[in-house]
């Protein structure tokens, strides 16, 4: 079987560095930022070709592009959320054996001599 050895603080900065790179809603920063930088993009082109073939090449770039984006928002997100529960589960447990080996801590068993019959020690 083997072992667990996993460094809460180290899988922390991990999150925390990806979500960086996922970026903030509202915020030009990541990958959301880049998302809404290239909408703005797109509605400026469009406005200034005043062309239907290029508005519908647009269009189809955006619902493209921007379903594979928002797809790759989603399974970040869920992967930060999941690595996360893993990691809080792991301390939890962590906690609990070490409360439970506090708890016998000082429980010393009985030992009895070989071929000792039951009875006060």
């Amino acid at each position: 079987m083997g072992s667990w050895d996993i460094n809460p603080e180290q899988v922390s900065q991990v999150l925390t560095d990806t979500a960086g790179h996922l970026g903030e809603e509202g915020s030009s920063d990541g990958l959301l930022g880049n998302m809404q930088e290239i909408a703005t993009k797109v509605e400026t082109i469009n406005e200034m070709a005043e062309s239907v073939p290029i508005a519908i090449a647009l269009g189809e770039f955006c619902e493209h592009y921007f379903g594979v984006m928002g797809d790759m928002v989603t399974k970040t997100v869920s992967g930060l959320e999941g690595a996360s529960e893993a990691t809080t589960a792991y301390i939890n447990g962590d906690l609990e054996m070490a409360a439970e080996a506090q708890s016998t801590a000082g429980d010393i068993p009985v030992r009895r001599p070989p071929g000792a019959i039951d009875g006060p020690v």
